[in-house]
């Protein structure tokens, strides 16, 4: 059966929308592989996808305490959809706004992320 679309939109900055929704994918799927396609509402946001391999999942996980990694094909994007993946496991994947215009407050972007297995 093929794996759910992850899917999480971020409207702003993630550090003042107080929102960054994280995706723990299954890393005992062999061979590990997931597509990662994000699109923009706007040219006013620049974003990244960042990775970490601190997950455990443990309920006790905290974002803010882990060590993230910037997905070097979808790093520092400025206004444009995107696309990449991951052929080796990561524990987690979340989106990260990080800049924006005084339009960005209203514009999105959005993470499509499906593992294959």
């Amino acid at each position: 059966m093929p794996t759910l679309p992850f899917r999480v939109t971020q409207t702003g900055v993630s550090s003042t929308a107080g929102f960054t929704a994280t995706l723990f994918p299954d890393t005992m799927i062999r061979p590990f592989a997931m597509g990662i396609g994000c699109t923009v509402t706007s040219t006013a946001l620049t974003y990244s996808v960042q990775h970490s391999f601190d997950y455990t999942g443990s309920s006790t996980f905290i974002s803010s305490n882990a060590s993230w990694f910037t997905n070097t094909g979808i790093s520092s994007v400025a206004g444009l959809n995107a696309d990449g993946n991951y052929i080796v496991p990561v524990s987690a994947v979340r989106l990260n706004v990080t800049t924006g215009t005084t339009a960005a407050s209203t514009a999105s972007v959005t993470m499509t992320c499906i593992q294959a297995g």
